[in-house]
């Protein structure tokens, strides 16, 4: 039995390791009205029947050829549909399916000394059947 949970751990560990390297299967990009300001959306898609497709939607600030990012919300089965922007530093991220484990609705991003606030909120639109 000790030898069976030890395995276990082994493919679990193995899993996520590859998991957490592999590039994502679709990247889209969702602009802001501010210059150097978007959102990226990254899926990788499940290859089997324990392995689920997953999403990962990042806020990225790029100047002067720098650029740094935060991830704002992950899950699984999350399909990202639209980002509207409410304003400057302000956003909407509509979603239709999926099971969100991280989300975070304020984010500060700091690039070359000068940091920014931004706020996101999450909206679930239902498709008609």
């Amino acid at each position: 039995m000790n030898a069976l949970l030890k395995l276990i751990a082994l493919v679990s560990l193995a899993t996520l390791v590859a998991c957490s390297s592999s590039r994502p299967d679709q990247v889209v990009t969702f602009k802001s009205p501010t210059v150097g300001v978007f959102y990226t959306v990254e899926t990788y898609y499940g290859q089997g029947a324990i392995d689920n497709d997953y999403t990962k939607v990042y806020l990225h600030l790029e100047r002067s050829g720098k650029s740094v990012s935060e991830l704002v919300l992950s899950g699984i089965y999350v399909t990202v549909k639209k980002v509207e922007w409410t304003g400057p530093e302000e956003s909407t991220i509509f979603f239709d399916s999926g099971f969100t484990s991280t989300f975070r609705n304020r984010v500060t991003l700091s690039l070359d000394g000068v940091s920014k606030t931004f706020h996101a909120q999450l909206q679930e639109v239902h498709s008609p059947p």
